[in-house]
């Protein structure tokens, strides 16, 4: 069990608000028996008067979502959108248990081989638009998210274990899977687009994103969530409004308004003279800049704990013939020194990450050593793995075969940044110190999300820098590092070790979760020896809250990206 700095809890009688008190608590639990779980009900105090339920909400993300339709997104701020336009039948809750969404879905119920299992609809479900929602929309979101034209970076782990997905009426979807396997459960619970919506689109389009016709379609999305998409003002807003013929509980927010403010002294500008109701703070925000009159005369911060990694990735697939030998990487892993990193970059919020699994995860610690800051240990890998200095110029060289001819290659890599992070800069900084001690050339370049998106599928750079949030199940790791998911997946640093392909493999299709745990902490041990990331810190979630607002939980995604999340949240008239 968490338990964090600060909680904001829903009470069926508003209680006494707390100043600079919250404490959020989640309880985090292992896999246990779905069958007959059903999602809680995102209700607020409906009887109490001072409930706001003409109120917006006022958020903050950092950059434009990547797209509106469902089975493309990929990046956090996508996920933003998720559960506030679509509607699952399937949902997380904030201790990452599997659960029926009792707005969608009746039942689900799986055969005794695991073989198959039947997801069964409510009746009378519609999309945006008026049209009926069906186990026939079901049906076709799977066969777009399977087809190989359409690039689903997340949505296809987990949906390409089944071997079919038919509607056998308007209520009922029969699953049938390749193989029984515990993650069975969780390889159902994909998004959803309306057929009679995409259908036109793929016949004309099949990618469903190279097309005008595709691009109108994802930016003006028909969903069938609690909200709809009002206006989209680019660089600037995105507006939801409550959709008033949701079937479900209604929201306390009449809109939900996403500014989008990539700057984060903006956004705590911005927060502190009431244009935001919340937005996650930066470590030294959070540190430093919250402790005073003009901040609580408007909000209060939080923290919680959630399963999220800052590393740095590195190319292993021959982009870079320096960066190929795990030696090289384990040289670069001593070559950074993350105590600095926190007291300096992360003003000693943030805790080392111990790699690829969270400690309060179910798979827990592997018992990995970590990486020392050792520059002595660090010259000797690179000795090992055959780059040397040179005396004139204290550099590193190898001869590498390119072709069929050796060439002398000097020892560097540049790291890719992205736009408007505030701290990464003074990561890669205090890296270059030392890695330039090595006799290594390290260089930086910072890319606009979206280029910098690309070129990491693409697999065209050295090394970048970004985070990641633990999925529910360790299988997700799958598609960060076995080496199917390199062209299509997020095997971004295209990494491939065939032991860690069947220890995967071995975890897929093992039930006692005794035994899953054991494949799971030995792919954390080769993952960190062979060091495709160099997983530097685990990141808290930092996070500041109007006054007025109640109703907030944590969960290892932090505040949002689960269920009820945000969907939970209410504002009072005067706090």
């Amino acid at each position: 069990m968490f338990t964090s700095e600060c909680r904001l809890r829903v009470r069926q009688c508003l209680t006494v608000f707390l100043f600079f008190a919250m404490l959020a608590q989640v309880a985090l639990a292992g896999t246990e028996a779905v069958d007959r779980q059903k999602s809680s009900s995102c209700h607020y105090p409906q009887q109490d008067a001072s409930v706001d339920t003409e109120a917006n909400l006022a958020r903050r993300i950092k950059a434009e979502p990547s797209t509106l339709n469902p089975i493309l997104m990929y990046t956090a701020v996508d996920a933003e959108f998720e559960y506030l336009i679509w509607d699952r039948p399937i949902v997380i809750d904030s201790r990452f248990r599997w659960k029926l969404n009792d707005s969608v879905a009746e039942a689900y119920t799986e055969a005794a081989d695991h073989m198959s299992a039947v997801l069964t609809l409510r009746e009378g479900l519609c999309w945006h638009d008026g049209k009926p929602f069906t186990a026939s929309d079901v049906a076709y979101s799977w066969s777009r998210i399977v087809d190989e034209r359409v690039v689903c970076r997340r949505a296809r782990t987990g949906p390409d274990q089944l071997v079919s997905c038919e509607a056998l009426d308007d209520f009922r979807v029969r699953f049938t899977f390749a193989q029984p396997l515990p993650t069975n459960r969780w390889n159902v619970n994909f998004p959803i687009l309306p057929e009679h919506v995409y259908k036109a689109v793929a016949d004309a389009d099949p990618t469903l994103a190279a097309s005008e016709i595709s691009v109108f379609a994802n930016r003006n999305p028909i969903g069938n969530g609690p909200y709809r998409l009002e206006s989209w003002s680019s660089g600037q807003r995105i507006v939801l409004a409550r959709w008033d013929d949701y079937q479900g509980p209604k929201p306390a927010f009449k809109r939900i308004v996403f500014r989008v403010v990539p700057d984060n002294n903006t956004a705590l500008a911005a927060f502190e003279t009431g244009q935001l109701d919340e937005m996650e703070l930066s470590p030294q925000q959070y540190a430093l800049e919250t402790d005073n009159e003009r901040f609580a005369g408007k909000g209060v911060k939080s923290r919680g704990e959630q399963w999220s990694t800052y590393y740095i990735g590195w190319n292993c697939g021959g982009a870079s013939p320096f960066l190929v030998d795990p030696k090289v990487r384990r040289a670069l892993c001593h070559a950074v020194d993350i105590q600095r990193i926190i007291d300096h970059v992360y003003f000693g919020v943030f805790t080392p990450s111990l790699g690829l699994f969270h400690p309060d995860s179910w798979v827990g610690k592997s018992g990995v050593d970590p990486y020392a800051y050792d520059l002595e240990l660090a010259d000797k890998l690179l000795d090992e793995a055959g780059w040397l200095k040179d005396e004139r110029d204290s550099m590193r060289y190898k001869e590498v075969m390119q072709g069929t001819a050796a060439s002398r290659v000097p020892a560097k890599f540049t790291l890719s940044l992205v736009q408007g992070s505030q701290t990464s800069p003074k990561v890669a900084d205090l890296m270059r110190d030392s890695v330039r001690r090595l006799g290594v050339d390290m260089r930086t370049e910072t890319l606009e999300w979206s280029v910098f998106g690309q070129r990491v599928y693409n697999h065209e750079f050295d090394a970048y820098f970004s985070a990641w949030t633990a999925g529910v199940d360790p299988d997700e790791a799958w598609n960060l590092f076995h080496s199917a998911a390199i062209q299509g997946g997020r095997n971004y640093t295209a990494y491939a070790n065939a032991t860690v392909d069947g220890l995967f493999e071995r975890g897929r299709h093992c039930f006692p979760e005794s035994q899953r745990r054991e494949y799971y902490r030995e792919i954390d041990r080769i993952i960190y020896r062979d060091a495709p990331y160099t997983f530097l810190v685990n990141a808290p979630a930092l996070w500041a809250f109007s006054r007025s607002l109640r109703g907030i939980e944590y969960s290892p995604r932090g505040p949002i990206n689960f269920y009820p999340g945000v969907l939970a949240w209410w504002k009072v008239n005067n706090p």
